[in-house]
């Protein structure tokens, strides 16, 4: 049986409602001891971090505290993707 720890491309996310809008901040194995981060909103946009963490809580925590600091707003402007709403 294959060990999920040393597995690549393991998958950890959470969910925050803020003023009635679901982010979901995705913690995504890329190689050992390097996980990538990303917020996605409702419409499928991702904002995605250039820096990789060592852990998938580092990665989750660093979402969900730039989400505190810097509101929804970022995370949901849907400038030059208007063709998801066509």
């Amino acid at each position: 049986m294959e060990d999920i720890k040393d597995a690549v491309d393991a998958i950890l996310f959470k969910e925050i409602i803020k003023s009635g809008t679901k982010l979901t901040v995705i913690a995504r194995k890329i190689e050992k001891e390097q996980w990538q981060l990303s917020v996605q909103n409702e419409n499928g946009i991702s904002s995605n971090w250039l820096d990789f963490f060592s852990s998938a809580q580092l990665a989750i925590d660093a979402g969900v505290d730039a989400i505190e600091k810097e509101g929804i707003e970022p995370f949901i402007d849907a400038e030059g993707y208007e063709y998801l709403f066509e």
